[in-house]
């Protein structure tokens, strides 16, 4: 397709839903995302996306692509914060899903009430294989809404919940900068055993793929949209596949948004 903007989706590690109010009016939000090589498109006269409804942040990159294309925004940070606003007259969200689509890369976000800060996380061999090499995605074939509507309604339930998964964001931060996949793929699997506490995340579809991956967790809001698979090796990783066909493959994507005429 021919391409005039592109803005990639993401996938999040740890620390989802920690990058918005009102926790980060109380607390200081923490969170590992990658950018993958799927994207929003504006080919000039619209913008065209497969990918709607898998919990990929889809409507972030959408908006990061509107403060270029109608607001004429170039600066990064611009983009950023425009995207955001754009988002939040629609819905209630945090910020992880612009902020990926415009930086690009693996990241670790921290989130004030006024203020975002990044930490670019180096994609080593060794951080490549394990989140890309030895990973894929599944489509559970049921959209989920980006309305987060049970965690802004349950807040006070939800709160202690938020903050084990910040507090594992920035464990798994330290556990990439030294390449150890290992101890990530255990953070993942804490993510998702704090992720699941929160009704309307998990469904016996996803326990069950969850359950044949050395780790793993849904995108998003979950409750439907992709679920990421984590393995230990090739051998396990072919297993699967053999099993389900319809894996989605990714590559990190590093560079962000990017306009064909190489303005940003």
């Amino acid at each position: 397709m021919d391409w005039k903007v592109r803005a990639p989706l993401r996938v999040d590690l740890s620390g989802g839903w920690t990058d918005a109010p009102p926790f980060t009016e109380q607390h200081v939000g923490a969170l590992v995302n990658f950018a993958i090589d799927k994207f929003q498109v504006y080919d000039g006269s619209e913008i065209v996306c497969d990918w709607l409804g898998m919990g990929l942040g889809t409507s972030g990159a959408y908006n990061v692509i509107k403060a270029i294309v109608e607001d004429g925004l170039r600066d990064r940070e611009e983009i950023l914060m425009r995207a955001y606003r754009r988002e939040l007259q629609e819905n209630v969200c945090g910020m992880q899903d612009m902020a990926a689509s415009t930086y690009g890369g693996l990241n670790y976000w921290e989130f004030y009430r006024d203020n975002v800060y990044r930490t670019p996380i180096p994609v080593s061999e060794e951080v490549r294989r394990g989140l890309q090499d030895l990973a894929v995605l599944v489509n559970t074939g049921k959209s989920r809404s980006p309305r987060h509507f049970f965690v802004y309604a349950n807040y006070p339930y939800v709160e202690p919940i938020l903050c084990k998964l910040s507090e594992i964001a920035t464990r798994m931060r330290d556990e990439l900068l030294s390449e150890n996949m290992f101890r990530v793929r255990q953070l993942v699997r804490d993510t998702w055993y704090w992720q699941s506490r929160i009704p309307t995340v998990s469904t016996p579809e996803i326990e069950k793929l969850i359950g044949m991956a050395d780790a793993g967790k849904v995108c998003g809001a979950g409750g439907g949209g992709c679920v990421l698979l984590l393995f230990e090796n090739e051998k396990r990783l072919e297993a699967f596949k053999e099993k389900f066909k319809d894996v989605i493959l990714f590559k990190i994507w590093e560079r962000g948004v990017e306009t064909s005429s190489g303005e940003l």
